[in-house]
């Protein structure tokens, strides 16, 4: 037999030992969403992937994320996990009023058959349907918008105790974090809505007025059509206007909120470089990989990415005096890996420094957004960059 010393210390040993799983899986949690954040785009998405973590490796067998509804003095479920069909029919339609003391205090609420219950603790119990659990509220800007719930129909005590006091400061930091990522998001999706505004209104607005300047150039063209030095003025007219038009379509596509995906990137680079280099006659070859994560890539990202491509073309028409280009991209282990390549006349260090502002800026951009960009060239055997950005 053992000696009740004995098993109380296994029991005491046991319970440390959970105490620590659990707390790792929180961080492991936590960790984990941070890392993939970047693939959400809407809130909803986020929401599923951490209840399901939660879910499946906090040792609970019910999940709730609730939100206040409509600025109401009311919590209705937004999304759960562990739930029978019948129960997620009662929990669609549950509306919970909430006393103005969870709103004011802020605290996190503790309920298992060991405590007694306040009133709306036990309005809780019976409209989750759950006997143990701990109501988290969620805080964005010292107001509560919505609750984490974490329950189990029933506790194991010898094997493991999920719901407790000391557990309540690790589910408030995931609270937190879903707070926080809200928030993220919340700017996120108001910064695209502005973004997207302004790509329209600059499409609308700066596009029609380029229109005018075109007709306006086919009239005057005709009308001094035998004044050489003045058709050569408008043909100068003509082409920056060309040229304004091309760059706002670039700025128009970074802006767009809809073109932010990995996907949308690389298409939009293998357009624009063969469009690009093959007015100017150069063998174009572009290398993407066969399939890519869908995934978002954030507009800051994009347009680094694109304008450092961009200006490595134009370096290449300018002063390679090229025939072929070579582009090719890798996306492996978290990152976006560029090369390109021609097969020009070079450039020595004396003739790099000379290119000033323009190699700066690329390496620069590439910087801001985490990575890093190299430049390989000998005179007469073309010139090599190479850029890598971390998702």
């Amino acid at each position: 037999m053992l000696s009740g010393s004995l098993l109380s210390n296994q029991y005491a040993f046991t319970q440390l030992s959970n105490v620590c799983k659990k707390y790792i899986n929180a961080f492991l949690i936590i960790a984990d969403i941070q890392r993939s954040f970047s693939f959400y785009s809407q809130k909803e998405a986020l929401y599923e992937q951490l209840l399901n973590s939660i879910f499946s490796q906090m040792f609970l067998d019910r999940v709730m994320l609730l939100e206040i509804n409509n600025g109401k003095k009311e919590l209705k479920p937004l999304l759960w996990k562990g739930f029978s069909a019948t129960e997620s029919v009662q929990l669609t339609n549950n509306i919970i009023d909430v006393p103005e003391a969870f709103l004011q205090e802020k605290k996190s609420i503790l309920v298992s058959s060991e405590l007694l219950t306040s009133d709306f603790e036990a309005l809780l119990r019976s409209n989750l349907l759950t006997p143990h659990f701990i109501l988290t509220p969620l805080i964005n800007n010292q107001q509560v918008w919505g609750a984490l719930f974490v329950g189990m129909q029933g506790i194991n005590p010898i094997s493991y105790i999920p719901l407790s006091k000391s557990n309540i400061d690790m589910f408030e930091s995931l609270a937190g974090m879903i707070s926080a990522m809200t928030q993220q998001l919340q700017q996120r999706e108001a910064m695209e809505k502005e973004r997207n505004r302004i790509a329209r209104d600059m499409h609308d607005d700066i596009g029609s007025e380029l229109s005018k300047i075109a007709i306006t150039y086919e009239h005057l063209k005709n009308r001094f059509r035998t004044q050489v030095d003045t058709i050569n003025e408008l043909d100068i007219i003509k082409e920056s206007t060309a040229a304004i038009v091309n760059n706002i379509g670039n700025i128009i596509w970074a802006l767009n909120p809809t073109n932010n995906t990995l996907d949308g990137l690389l298409g939009y680079l293998r357009e624009y470089a063969f469009e690009y280099l093959e007015m100017h006659q150069l063998e174009v070859l572009f290398n993407l990989p066969e399939t890519t994560e869908s995934r978002v890539i954030s507009h800051e990202a994009r347009t680094h990415i694109f304008m450092v491509v961009k200006e490595a073309l134009h370096n290449i028409i300018k002063h390679a005096a090229a025939s072929a280009a070579e582009i090719s991209i890798v996306v492996a282990q978290n990152k976006l890996v560029c090369f390109i390549r021609d097969n020009g006349v070079g450039m020595s260090e004396n003739k790099n420094s000379n290119f000033g502002n323009g190699l700066r800026n690329m390496k620069q951009r590439i910087a801001e957004t985490g990575g890093n960009l190299m430049i390989y060239s000998e005179p007469g055997k073309g010139t090599r960059i190479e850029f890598e950005v971390p998702f």
